[in-house]
């Protein structure tokens, strides 16, 4: 087994290389504070939680190779051999060796010429996956003297832990015995060793008088069971017996689907979720959309946002989920309500300091999100792990390429993750492979450029930016009133048009309709005759239609010609348009009457005037009580918050210039212990530490990050720091702001407020 201490041992012997392939399939160890030695290093490669991530990425080799090495070691072979791994997976040297390199890469075992070991974390004490149980060794532990002592005799053993355990590993011996059981019993424990390796209940196995009790071929256990060891098990499968081992990928076919369709969906794909993205913040920011009690949008919600914006349901569930994954929206809790008051739902709202990115950095922030989501609290994300493996494993075919059958595709995934806790892989398949289409990672199938950029991190500025760039941002005018996108309309040739039009087709190309009602719609939200020519000019191909500019122009002189007034409510207009109003059968429900020539009053408050006049064909505008026309559109108040691209110090860190880095730093160094650090900085103050400043010294004793003012040779900087070492006058710590670690002068640091302004880092 190997241990911590004897693990940092091997880190230290290989070459930069070697180490460069550890971190680099263990990458959790590099999370930041990044590991200042290797000891440290060591010690996150030991840990349950690393390891367990670490498994959850092998292949069914690998893991295959994996559990015989556990299992030799579950039978005291420790560590084990090569020799034996090889004849209990019934495959070749060579084969076994390969994998072995493989999980030495990873850390997961190690290999000494013959003998292979374990960590100490990985040490199985069952095998219920192969249909073995549980090895002799635990048993044992589970039994009285007494009862060793009486299965000693039975045998003809001297009395003695070793001496059950000599015998029981040797098969020959098991089986010479296994003939002299009566015939019941043989066909109980031949049908237990093939596959049942613990059975409910004693009672049926008491035949002939207990024989396989009292012989160790079975043993009862607390909970009333009855469990055969694993030695008897492999002896009655026979010398023969292997374990499985599909050391071949399934076979799969592919098609190719051509370049450049591909890169011409995934264009499509991205800026229709862009396009998306933008209508539901913008729906969300004139009305909130409300929460339901588990915290998630509505079926009937997200189909009504759908309909209104001319997309699949699909596709704004995901919009939604990104937009609140990325903060642009953010849950807001109302109020508590008062006393007999109803209370209302959470709603997800626009984020009022933060500024909406541009198209591109849109983009990169909804891909990035995708592909590695914030982990959850405490399972593994198997969503987000399938979606990785699906897009690496397209993305090992040609460009233009797909796997031909899902099923096929499915199979090939299972093959390199069978360890991921699920009972629905090809589930998580299927939604891998929707929403990389969604994305534009995937387009028939076949991996793109973006979806191969998320696995190229340096060039993912790049391929997003071009393929936001082939976004129209012109549209083609119909003297029919009509508006045609040939591909995929920008964000803001989207907006523009929605403005004003109404969404009739969507797919390779997109069109809009204009009329009455729709260009009333863009002047009851403010605009002008002028500013609205104008912008569709600006967006046109062309020379506007004389139809288009005809209907806006008489939309503009007829809107207004009635003026709603919230005062519950009155209409004010012309004499002749006011007793043309109050003469309208349709209207008879407002219960309009004159009070002055100009002036008639209604029984209806003004949004249902409002809505009443423009069923019966009139152009109302809406006014406050002072005159001033209601806009529906609200000035924000300036964002605060910018989305941008990560710095360099903030991407993903290089395995190479890290095993460089390890390599040449001492291989373990001291730890701080309790009250160091406050007896250095009492030093510093001559002996006088205020209360707070020794809190701040035992806070970054106990791992928390402390706010401190670090006298610098250009003026005072405050520094966030943590997980600080102790080196003479010297204190080494992990800065938050700088992503890296700093060495500072205790006779520096300034454990106190700043009582000047500071700059910060």
């Amino acid at each position: 087994m190997i241990t911590a201490d004897e693990l940092l041992g091997r880190l230290a012997a290989l070459d930069r290389e070697g180490l460069a392939k550890v971190l680099a399939h263990r990458p959790d160890v590099l999370r930041e504070p990044w590991p200042r030695r290797l000891d440290v290093v060591a010690a996150r490669l030991a840990s349950a939680e690393s390891l367990n991530d670490a498994v959850l990425g092998l292949s069914l080799p690998q893991v295959q190779v994996l559990a015989a090495v556990q299992l030799c070691h579950a039978l005291g072979q420790r560590p084990a051999p090569v020799g034996e791994v090889v004849r209990l997976l019934g495959t070749t040297p060579g084969t076994v060796a390969s994998v072995v390199d493989d999980l030495a890469e990873r850390a997961l075992l190690w290999r000494d010429v013959d003998d292979i070991a374990l960590p100490d974390l990985l040490d199985r004490r069952t095998f219920d996956a192969e249909g073995l149980g549980r090895p002799l060794a635990d048993l044992l532990d589970e039994v009285g003297r007494t009862r060793l002592a009486h299965l000693s005799r039975n045998l003809g053993l001297p009395e003695g832990r070793q001496e059950l355990l000599r015998f029981f590993r040797d098969g020959d011996r098991v089986r010479e015995l296994f003939r002299t059981a009566p015939e019941p019993t043989r066909k109980l424990l031949r049908d237990m060793a093939d596959g049942v390796p613990e059975a409910e209940g004693m009672l049926p196995f008491h035949t002939a008088d207990g024989w396989a009790f009292d012989h160790g071929f079975l043993f009862g256990t607390y909970y009333g069971s009855a469990a055969m060891p694993i030695e008897v098990s492999l002896a009655l499968r026979g010398p023969g017996h292997q374990l499985p081992f599909t050391p071949a990928e399934p076979e799969y076919a592919v098609v190719r689907v051509g370049v450049e369709p591909a890169e011409a969906t995934s264009s499509a794909a991205a800026l229709r979720l862009l396009d998306r993205l933008s209508s539901v913040l913008d729906l969300a920011a004139a009305e909130p959309f409300p929460l339901l009690k588990d915290g998630t949008i509505g079926a009937r919600l997200v189909k009504k946002v759908a309909k209104d914006t001319g997309a699949t349901p699909a596709e704004i569930e995901l919009a939604i989920d990104f937009a609140a994954q990325t903060g642009l929206l953010l849950a807001d809790e109302p109020p508590v309500p008062r006393r007999g008051q109803k209370a209302l739902p959470p709603t997800l709202a626009p984020d009022p300091d933060l500024a909406r990115p541009g198209a591109a950095l849109l983009y990169r922030l909804v891909l990035t999100t995708w592909w590695d989501p914030a982990p959850l609290e405490h399972d593994a994300d198997v969503g987000a792990l399938v979606r990785r493996l699906v897009v690496r494993l397209l993305a090992r075919l040609e460009p233009g390429t797909a796997i031909a059958d899902a099923d096929a595709l499915t199979r090939l995934a299972a093959w390199h993750a069978p360890t991921l806790p699920t009972d629905d892989f090809a589930g998580h398949v299927r939604d891998a492979l929707d929403s990389a289409e969604l994305l534009g990672v995937v387009a028939h199938g076949a991996v793109t450029a973006a979806g191969r950029a998320l696995l190229d991190n340096d060039r993912l500025v790049e391929v997003t930016d071009e393929l936001v760039a082939r976004a129209r941002t012109t549209a083609l005018f119909g003297t029919d009133l009509t508006a045609i996108v040939p591909g995929s309309p920008d964000a803001r040739l989207a907006a523009s048009l929605d403005r004003v039009a109404d969404r009739e087709a969507q797919g390779t190309a997109t069109s809009w309709r204009f009329s009455p009602a729709t260009v009333r719609r863009a002047f009851d939200q403010g605009a002008t005759a002028a500013e609205l020519l104008d912008e569709l000019g600006a967006i046109a191909a062309g020379e506007l239609p004389q139809p288009l500019v005809y209907l806006v122009n008489d939309v503009a002189r007829r809107h207004g010609e009635a003026q709603v007034l919230d005062v519950a409510s009155v209409v004010v207009g012309e004499p002749a348009m006011l007793a043309e109003l109050a003469a309208h059968r349709k209207l008879a429900k407002l219960g309009l009457r004159a009070v002055a020539p100009t002036v008639l009053t209604s029984t209806v408050d003004a949004s249902g005037t409002l809505d009443a006049l423009r069923e019966a064909g009139y152009a109302p505008t809406e006014h406050t009580a002072d005159g001033s026309i209601v806009l529906p559109a609200r000035e924000l108040a300036e964002p605060k918050v910018t989305f941008r691209d990560p710095e360099p110090g903030e991407l993903a860190p290089d395995p190479l210039d890290h095993a460089e880095r390890l390599l040449a730093a001492p291989a373990s160094g001291p730890s701080l212990l309790r009250g160091q650090l406050a007896r250095a900085m009492s030093d510093r103050y001559a002996g006088r530490l205020t209360p707070k400043q020794q809190q701040l010294c035992w806070q970054l004793e106990a791992g928390i990050p402390a706010d401190v003012v670090y006298q610098t040779d250009d003026g005072p900087t405050e520094l966030v720091i943590a997980y600080p070492e102790l080196d003479g006058d010297v204190l080494d710590v992990w800065s938050l702001g700088d992503h890296a670690y700093r060495r500072l002068e205790l006779a520096r640091i300034d454990l106190g407020q700043a009582s000047t302004p500071v700059s910060r880092a």
